[in-house]
């Protein structure tokens, strides 16, 4: 099996992420520490709100440290994962987890929130239809590009709402605000204000996790439809063997074609 080596500058962007993960860590830790010296706060409701909220960063930094381990994990097990790809996927999760929280990105632009799910909708949809790919390339995958496009969306969809439902579970338990309950900031949601910004909140979420999917599985579509052998080489350079299990056939409509001539 041949070895993918990565380029020099893509361990430095790597490691420079680890090591701002690892110092944002760090320094949250020290405030925590010193938060129990601070005679600033009057009561301990406020030391502990202040504990909780250090403490959920360092949390997603260290996450998001362990999930940059993960991909390297993914190369040891011959899974080659793009270099642009990869860098995305990082990068994205860096943004996403510590970014948005640390320099409070979502109060401070109104399309950051939209963008983020937007995007991770593209992501997983993406991330579904790999998994379609790994799961039948060794029986067939000759299937309709509609039923693959459809798992890769519907995928994409239930980890979105998987998401939602544990950022309500946060919010009910440990009185967080992730789903934006009662928040009088001025940010852009979809909806009416008689609606609470909490049920605005999850529904526009949800609404950009579908058409970020909508958008990756559509495109897959035509790929797998028209294009489908560029589409299975493209799979098989991300999932590399010493051989190759499943022959690239014929597009399905150059199939369908040859089946129903008079079409």
């Amino acid at each position: 099996v041949m070895k993918i080596v990565k380029s020099k500058k893509h361990h430095y962007i790597l490691w420079t992420i680890r090591i701002l993960l690892i110092v944002s860590a760090s320094i949250n830790l020290i405030r925590i520490v010193l938060l129990f010296t601070d005679s600033g706060f009057t009561s301990e409701s406020e030391v502990m709100a202040d504990v909780s909220e250090k403490a959920e960063l360092i949390f997603w930094a260290l996450l998001t440290l362990a999930i940059t381990y993960l991909l390297d994990y993914f190369e040891n097990k011959n899974i080659h994962i793009p270099v642009i790809l990869e860098s995305i996927v990082t990068i994205y999760i860096f943004a996403a987890i510590f970014l948005t929280t640390s320099l409070d990105l979502f109060t401070r632009y109104v399309w950051w929130d939209m963008f983020l799910h937007t995007f991770s909708g593209m992501l997983l949809a993406f991330i579904g239809f790999l998994g379609i790919y790994k799961i039948n390339r060794s029986r067939s995958m000759d299937l309709s590009p509609f039923l693959a496009a459809a798992f890769a969306f519907g995928f994409s969809i239930s980890l979105s709402v998987l998401f939602e439902i544990y950022e309500f579970f946060l919010d009910v338990v440990f009185g967080t605000r992730h789903q934006s309950w009662g928040y009088t900031n001025p940010v852009f949601e979809l909806g009416n204000d008689y609606q609470g910004s909490g049920l605005r909140d999850t529904m526009t979420d949800l609404i950009c996790d579908t058409v970020g999917a909508f958008i990756i599985s559509l495109l897959f579509y035509f790929l797998y439809k028209h294009e489908k052998k560029k589409t299975l080489e493209m799979m098989n350079e991300i999932f590399p063997e010493e051989e190759v299990l499943v022959p690239i056939e014929a597009s399905y409509s150059e199939k369908q074609n040859a089946e129903n001539p008079e079409l």
